[in-house]
């Protein structure tokens, strides 16, 4: 797979900040390989007060794919974004 370089995002959802984080997942056997792509999501509010409870910010720690690492980091961010989005509508009530 080609050497494609980690990248970052933010996407606003109503009054909450996704911020997406996609990094190179390594191949175990060769580490100089890059198998393909996780992303993780976190999830605070502009604001700056907490996104539910006393809890600043929401993390949806690391997300691989349902068969092993996203191929592309577009699918990663994809994927990172639809998380984020559920998260907001269903978890914590608020606008998509």
């Amino acid at each position: 797979m080609s050497r494609e370089t980690a990248m970052h995002q933010d996407v606003e959802v109503g009054d909450y900040l996704l911020t997406i984080n996609v990094a190179p997942k390594n191949d175990p056997a060769g580490a100089e390989n890059i198998d393909g792509f996780s992303v993780r999501v976190t999830v605070t509010r502009h604001d700056g007060t907490p996104v539910r409870g006393s809890t600043h910010a929401e993390d949806s720690g690391e997300l691989t794919g349902a068969h092993g690492p996203y191929v592309t980091v577009a699918d990663a961010v994809a994927h990172g974004e639809a998380w984020g989005r559920h998260f907001v509508a269903r978890v914590l009530g608020g606008a998509v």
